[in-house]
């Protein structure tokens, strides 16, 4: 696709008034207006008393004798933890442990990223460093002019993961499991070092008014958790409004870019508004900004959640941002009598409730479908990343005033928010059952111990990975078939690889002519967006379509099948309509197991966690099929998965390819059973 031609479809695409709005922000840009209206300055430059409004006192110990008065609610009173002896025995002896070392592991300078990997960045903390890719970022200008993508600095996401403030609740929640004083210290010390090394609207850790927001967040829940303690003097507690109102300030004057990203910056940077204009109403800006955070927040729940509660953004980790991001405002609205409009409750629900139709609710895991680039927002459990209870257990409780998922750590983050009631309260029973989401494009088929999810959409939001009629196939609680995942973003020593997770190879579909049929026009849109058809859905059948290689030079019509026969069988029939010769190429994306292959007879055995599946693939003579694991060399990426950002593992691939005489179909017979296998013992 040439330049012209793919700012053409651009055009198309978006619409012509999203191409002006951008080219004008870039004019802004260049010109010098931003920068502007928000000047880098020092922070000894900022005052207090500038900030709030002519009757609120300035001083440091009267400002906090205010606060000590201020009527705004947040989710628990100032200083005023949940019941130490009922978190405890909510987490457990493992839940405990995992929280305190987390929090220990902060004390010293050891950050947590991505939820998985741990780095030393020092103490006192370099918050500039980039321990993956052992480089060192600077905050010598405007974040205006800083670049975002630096070869020579790895990923950005590096260096915004720490300065999201994660730590601070998890020093907050070991600070109510024990009270010990090391961690407010260690959090108050980490906030001025981050103060000293990031002046106002400097350097990478201002470019992004998401990255602002979710630090708000952050910075609220440990000003109110740490109230109390000894560590957070009357200096501390002036230093931290301050900061909160210059956040808030950079969001309020950039957020028009965020709105036209049409994604969850909108969301987290109206609710970053909000929350500072709420809970803070002596800050001269409070007013203005609790007001447009409100009515953008209004606006982008109605575009962003589509009428089914599936996401915009067509991402299981990114639909849990979302909701982390609004059961945070709905929570502070209506604790201050300020409720959110009916209409958003009623979208975040039904948000809830999508999620929990693709978890695994026995282990929590849902498809690692989508851009997931380790994003939680809110760490309030000592849960896994991929753990998905928590947020399924707060959303469908802030919606029904019931839990759906049995009792366990994952119900922390509904003490943290609703009381310790809320944890009490009495369990909805439901069963899993086979759903369709035709807005968002996913459809569920369910047995009594096996499920998949299947992916069919005609998009309307820019696709993030290239997938059409991906499944993902479950039982036992084991992923069997499986998506790859991310990855990163940018991977600029890896270029193949970057791209091997976004595009067709990764996921289990089918591959026309070596290529998937969309073109990436930049880092994150491809074009042109993939059209779809559900033609029938059952409880236990599905059949579908997509025409993203409808077009030149494929012209083929890709149907996929998938059936249900008792609760031990899958059959995926893929039937491909067109003429002529075409290469292709059929992925099943394994678990990580015992596996034993018979590529003769196209028969495949994997084994994990005591569930068991056999693959037997029926196709054309000339098909061949191989597995492929761990491969990368120039030219040819295959058998990898990501389960963490930055981080990924070789795992098993079956391919069957070859060149076929259209139409054709494939066929694919799954036998479900539990216990050892015979050719995986062979094998061993």
């Amino acid at each position: 696709m040439t330049l012209v031609n793919w700012r053409l479809k651009l055009l198309a695409r978006m619409g012509p008034g999203w191409v002006l709005w951008r080219a004008a922000y870039a004019l802004r840009k260049r010109s010098g207006l931003l920068q502007s209206s928000l000047p880098a300055v020092s922070w000894d430059e900022v005052n207090l008393a500038d900030l709030v409004t002519a009757e609120t006192p300035g001083d440091p110990e009267s400002f906090r004798a205010h606060r000590e008065t201020c009527d705004r609610r947040f989710f628990f009173p100032l200083g005023e933890l949940p019941d130490r002896g009922v978190l405890r025995q909510m987490l457990g002896e493992a839940g405990i442990a995992r929280t305190l070392a987390v929090a220990e592991d902060y004390c010293r300078g050891h950050f947590l990223y991505y939820s998985r990997q741990v780095w030393d960045l020092g103490r006192p903390v370099n918050w500039l460093w980039n321990p993956i890719a052992g480089a060192e970022h600077v905050a010598d200008r405007h974040w205006c002019d800083y670049p975002t993508f630096l070869p020579n600095r790895g990923d950005v996401k590096d260096v915004w993961e720490p300065s999201r403030f994660a730590c601070a609740f998890w020093l907050v929640r070991a600070y109510a499991l024990t009270g010990e004083e090391k961690y407010p210290a260690a959090f108050w010390e980490m906030f001025e070092g981050w103060c000293r090394q990031n002046p106002p609207n400097m350097g990478p850790n201002w470019k992004c008014g998401q990255e602002a927001a979710i630090r708000s967040f952050a910075w609220c829940f440990a000003l109110h958790g740490f109230w109390r303690s000894a560590e957070t003097s009357s200096q501390r507690v002036c230093d931290m409004v301050k900061m909160l109102a210059i956040h808030a300030d950079r969001i309020d004057k950039n957020i028009g870019y965020a709105i036209s990203q049409k994604n969850n910056h909108g969301l987290s940077e109206a609710i970053g508004l909000l929350t500072v204009g709420l809970l803070f109403p002596e800050l001269r800006g409070a007013a203005r900004w609790h007001a447009r955070g409100r009515k953008l927040l209004e606006r982008e729940v109605r575009r962003q959640i589509y009428a089914d509660g599936s996401f915009v953004q067509h991402s299981m980790n990114y639909h849990r941002v979302m909701l982390h991001d609004c059961l945070w405002a709905i929570r502070l609205a209506e604790l201050n009598d300020q409720p959110l409009s009916a209409e958003l409750f009623r979208r975040v629900g039904l948000a809830g409730e999508f999620l929990q139709a693709m978890m695994d609710e026995s282990t929590g895991l849902t498809p690692n479908y989508g851009a997931n680039d380790g994003a939680l927002v809110l760490p309030l459990s000592a849960c896994d990343h991929r753990d998905y209870r928590p947020t399924v257990q707060a959303a469908r409780y802030q919606a029904t005033g019931r839990r759906v998922v049995r009792q366990g750590p994952w119900d922390e983050p509904l003490v943290w928010l609703y009381g310790a009631e809320a944890a009490a309260s009495p369990r909805e029973d439901s069963s899993p059952s086979s759903r369709r989401f035709d807005d968002g494009g996913y459809y569920t088929l369910h047995g009594a111990e096996t499920w998949c999810m299947i992916r069919c959409h005609s998009y309307r939001d820019r696709p993030a990975h290239v997938d059409p009629l991906h499944v993902d196939l479950w039982y036992k609680g084991v992923n069997l078939l499986r998506d790859s995942g991310t990855y990163k973003y940018y991977a600029p020593d890896e270029p193949q690889m970057e791209r091997y997770f976004k595009d067709i190879a990764a996921h289990n579909t089918i591959e026309l002519g070596g290529r998937g049929p969309l073109d990436l026009v930049s880092r994150f849109l491809w074009l042109p967006w993939p059209k779809a058809k559900c033609a029938e859905h059952s409880d236990s059948r599905w059949r579908g379509e997509h025409y993203a290689y409808s077009r030149s030079p494929w012209h083929v019509v890709h149907q996929r099948t998938v059936e249900l026969i008792g609760d031990a069988e899958w059959i995926i029939t893929d039937d491909l309509a067109g003429s002529g010769s075409r290469e292709i190429a059929l992925r099943w994306h394994l678990c990580e197991g015992r596996l034993a292959a018979d590529v003769h007879q196209r028969r495949i055995e994997i084994e994990r966690s005591g569930a068991r599946a056999t693959l037997l693939i029926e196709g054309p003579d000339e098909m061949q099929m191989d597995v492929q694991q761990g491969v990368d060399k120039p030219g040819d990426v295959a058998g990898w998965t990501s389960h963490y950002y930055s981080q990924r593992e070789p795992r098993p691939t079956v391919r069957l390819s070859g060149s076929c005489v259209l139409p054709c179909q494939i066929r694919t017979r799954i036998q479900l059973a539990a216990g050892g296998s015979s050719m995986a013992a062979q094998d061993a």
